[in-house]
């Protein structure tokens, strides 16, 4: 596996980590497999769904500049551009994690 794609798994945790804190505390605790459930099936978790497809596009250790250009076009926080844009700028606003393992994705690109 490569580094690039180790970081962007290491931040996608990061955000699901946030996003179950914020999700249990107004629904109350869950098991993993309940949270896995609500992930995959709650359109609250929506926003997450193009960083996902990122991660699982990389198959080989193999990065092209047109990949990473498209992380990078994606991990750029805007609270006025697309969802997962103004999601992720809000997170990162609030959660220390999100926002080193958002650094340790940009210093690989």
């Amino acid at each position: 596996m490569n580094e690039l794609h180790t970081r962007l798994l290491e931040l996608h945790k990061a955000l699901v980590d946030v996003e179950r804190e914020g999700y249990e505390r107004a629904r109350g605790r869950m098991t993993d497999g309940e949270f896995l459930k609500a992930l995959i099936d709650d359109p609250a978790f929506a926003w997450l769904a193009p960083l996902t497809k990122l991660i699982a596009q990389i198959e080989s250790d193999e990065v092209t500049p047109e990949y990473r250009a498209q992380v990078k076009t994606l991990l750029r926080p805007d609270e006025l551009g697309l969802a997962f844009q103004r999601r992720y700028h809000e997170i990162l606003q609030r959660s220390p994690d999100a926002l080193v393992a958002h650094g340790a994705v940009m210093r690989v690109l």
